[in-house]
Formats: C-alpha cells, sequence, structure tokens
C-alpha cells in the first residue's frame, strides 16, 4: 500500500510537470510546427551517443524535447533498441541524425559505425556539444582532434547546426530550439525553408527591448574587449550609451567588467 501511495504521488507530479510545460511554437504564427516525417521513415531524431560520456545527458534531451514538442519520434538505443547488429537500419529509418559530442564518441566502434551510416546515407545531421569537463566535455576543436581525420570534412565543416549542450533550464531552452528547428528543417513541411525561428510561451518576447531610464553604460579603454562586448548589449537594448572615457564619467550609470 505504501509503495502505491508513493506511485501514484510520483505519477501525479509528473502529470503536473508535464502540464506546465509549454510546447514550442512557430514565432512566425505563434502555434506549434507542424510535424512530418518522410515516407518509410519512423523516427524524427536518431540520438548517437557513447553511453560512458552522453547517456544521461542525451536522456534528458528526448524527455525534453518530447514535452516541448508532442508527437515527435526518437530513437534511444535503451528505449528503441533490439538488435546492435541493425544499426545501420535505425539510422536508415531516421529522418535526422543528432551526434552528441563528448570525450570517448570518435573512439567508440558502434559510435562510428553510426556517424559512417549516417554519413553514407547522407542524412541531415546535427551536432550538440558537451562543454563540461567534468561531465565529459571538451572543447570543439578538442572534440574534433579524436575524430579520424577522413570523417571531419563531413562533419566539422558542411554548416550542420550546432550547439553545445547546457543544464541551466533557461540555457539549455535555447539548446533544445536549436535542435528542433534542426529536426523541422529537414522535415516535409519545412524542407524548403532555410529557416524557422522559434519560440517558447512564457520566454522574452522577440523584440527590442529598451531600459525604463537613461542608461550609460562604462568600458574602460584598458579593460580589453569590454567595448566590443558593451556594443552588442547597446545593439540589443534601446536606450544605451556607451563611454569608453579614461575615467568613469559622472553620468555613467554601470561600469562594464570584462
Amino acid at each position: 500500500a505504501v509503495v502505491l501511495v508513493f506511485f501514484s504521488i510520483g505519477a501525479i507530479a509528473a502529470a503536473r510537470r508535464v502540464a506546465k510545460v509549454p510546447t514550442i511554437r512557430l514565432v512566425s504564427t505563434k502555434q506549434p510546427p507542424e510535424m512530418s516525417i518522410g515516407t518509410g521513415l519512423t523516427w524524427h531524431l536518431f540520438l548517437s551517443h557513447i553511453w560512458s560520456t552522453g547517456q544521461d545527458a542525451v536522456g534528458n534531451i528526448k524527455s525534453e524535447l518530447q514535452l516541448l514538442v508532442p508527437g515527435l519520434k526518437i530513437f534511444l538505443d535503451v528505449d528503441d533498441l533490439k538488435d546492435i547488429g541493425s544499426l545501420e537500419e535505425y539510422i536508415q529509418h531516421s529522418q535526422m541524425i543528432l551526434f552528441f559530442l563528448s570525450c570517448g564518441y570518435f573512439r567508440s566502434k558502434n559510435c562510428l559505425r553510426e556517424i559512417r551510416s549516417s554519413l553514407e546515407q547522407s542524412k541531415p545531421i546535427v551536432l550538440v556539444q558537451e562543454a563540461d569537463p567534468a561531465k565529459g566535455g571538451a572543447t570543439l576543436q578538442a572534440l574534433r582532434d579524436e575524430c579520424p581525420e577522413n570523417l571531419q570534412p563531413d562533419i566539422f565543416e558542411k554548416g550542420w547546426a550546432h550547439t553545445i549542450y547546457m543544464r541551466i533550464q533557461e540555457f539549455q531552452r535555447v539548446s533544445l530550439k536549436t535542435i528542433v528547428e534542426a529536426v523541422l528543417l529537414c522535415s516535409p513541411n519545412y524542407v524548403n525553408q532555410t529557416s524557422l525561428p522559434l519560440c517558447v510561451p512564457g520566454e522574452p518576447e522577440s523584440e527590442l527591448l529598451a531600459f525604463a531610464k537613461e542608461t550609460m553604460l562604462w568600458a574602460s579603454p584598458a579593460n580589453a574587449g569590454a567595448l566590443e562586448l558593451a556594443n552588442k548589449i547597446a545593439a540589443a537594448f534601446a536606450g544605451l550609451t556607451i563611454s569608453t572615457a579614461d575615467a568613469r564619467p559622472a553620468t555613467a550609470t554601470h561600469m562594464l567588467l570584462y
């Protein structure tokens, strides 16, 4: 009875979480995208990863994507793999392949099978990079160095969508939207489009933001890199002026420490 109670509480909590998660919308229409899949295909997305440094992350990616995009069909080995000898067939029946780049990925025999099969079948690819060293991450260059040289151009020089996997929810959602956009752009309904801006209800609107009162940001010339960042901030926020005086002006309301 106690077990049943705990199970019921867990199920209710999970259901409430699902109900609270907003779904991805098209910026142009504010409506959910229309999911579609090519003839003869089973999954919209195949998650290629190495267990040692990618299993937890891709499991989270799958669950979060399916909350944001109901109806999205995703292949994940722990859920869908029936025969390790059929990896190439699973790739064949997937519309897009996600390469989760983490340490050891390019040294895995089965991951290399998935990679080569994806390239041989000309499957569209989205690259997701683990950047946290504590989780098996590395710089993109370091991960590329692990990749066989003959595969590097087709993976890193073809302009595939690339994002860094984030664990902070707000930043993670940016990564997830990058993945969803890539998936949609290779689907029959949107294959003729080059971009597909997406939004999630509740996030800051995609409109020019402005300060409520006049604001001056001081970027000291002695602080290398500060001016470049300050100009980027000013381009995004109306009403912000930049000062590069040697000493902080009396009218400066904020100082940028880069």
